[in-house]
């Protein structure tokens, strides 16, 4: 009788990522931000929460808060490691492209040229400190929050100096550069800023007492100002200027966070790197440019509109561009 032959085992199957678990991967990194958001319009709703505590919530999160957590993350990371001259170099590039872009297209658009600064701001300036950075954490965890700090400083510097100049030129006025760098050196995120790289290259430890009492005060940050910007959400401010609106809304949220990833992808861009380029392009508009808008221009509502409907739907074309990304095994 022939010896018996030994049954052949069966190789395990290479673990496959479903379309489900990206579909989960993607929601988990949006719906924590749309759950803030819904609780802070509920209760607003319900009288919870007044405009008095909406706009000591703002002042507390960028004056305190935010250039605090911009602080800290910088000032523990070694700079020379996490510096990424390529992807930053990119971003800032691209966002000058986009807004020479905006600038050509506008009067397309409208017949009013008086509002083109407004405008452009509302499509390419991205609340990255806020929602940016959350659905970061979110998507890739602890680990990348001081590269995704470094752009965001970086890309602050940027968008508030674009900022000034598209909305004084959009008015007609001239530029001038010494009371943009005035109003500069006196914002709260840019002090944060350069505080954190001066500390960050000192090389100094940061002392248990002073590490413990920013971080509580840090980690306030995305709690109070998504609970705000629920809060702050009016449809009855949603009136007029619905074709600039939309357009703004399509650049913001869908065009431009697209082409940013495209040309990423292209350049070699995977993982982190490219799920952090697109997270931060595909925020939401700032809630800084409103009160920018407000006080350099007469289309204030313009501002506010852009702000509440590119918020709303970022939730769902951010969960879709993560989607695709991950489906194709970018991120």
């Amino acid at each position: 009788m022939p010896p018996r032959q030994p049954i052949p085992r069966k190789e395990p199957r290479p673990h496959t990522v479903s379309i489900f678990d990206n579909l989960l991967f993607s929601l988990s990194t949006t719906l924590p931000i749309l759950i803030w958001l819904i609780a802070g319009l509920l209760l607003r709703r319900t009288k919870r929460i007044s405009d008095d505590f909406i706009a000591d919530g703002n002042y507390l999160v960028f004056t305190w808060c935010l250039p605090t957590l911009l602080f800290l993350n910088i000032a523990r990371a070694p700079l020379t490691e996490v510096w990424q001259g390529d992807l930053i170099t990119y971003a800032v590039l691209f966002t000058l492209g986009s807004i020479v872009l905006l600038w050509f297209l506008t009067p397309q658009l409208t017949r009013d040229i008086t509002s083109r600064g407004v405008f452009i701001q509302g499509a390419f300036r991205g609340n990255m400190g806020i929602v940016g950075l959350a659905m970061v954490v979110n998507a890739f965890g602890a680990s990348a929050i001081p590269l995704a700090s470094l752009y965001l400083a970086v890309l602050t510097f940027l968008y508030n100096m674009a900022s000034v100049v598209v909305l004084q030129l959009g008015q007609g006025q001239g530029v001038a550069p010494l009371r943009m760098l005035s109003q500069m050196a006196r914002n709260p995120l840019m002090i944060g800023v350069v505080a954190g790289v001066a500390w960050s290259l000192s090389g100094l430890p940061m002392p248990d007492l002073a590490d413990n009492t920013l971080q509580g005060l840090a980690d306030l940050t995305l709690p109070i100002a998504l609970l705000c910007i629920g809060a702050s959400l009016r449809w009855r401010s949603l009136k007029g200027n619905r074709l600039l609106v939309l357009w703004a809304t399509l650049f913001k949220l869908v065009l431009l966070p697209a082409l940013a990833a495209l040309g990423g992808v292209w350049l070699g861009f995977r993982g982190e790197q490219l799920g952090i380029l697109y997270l931060m392009m595909a925020a939401p508009t700032a809630a800084a440019s409103f009160v920018m808008a407000r006080a350099m221009t007469q289309w204030g509502n313009l501002a506010a509109e852009i702000i509440v409907i590119t918020t709303l739907f970022s939730l769902f074309s951010t969960t879709l561009g993560l989607f695709v990304l991950r489906l194709t095994g970018l991120i």
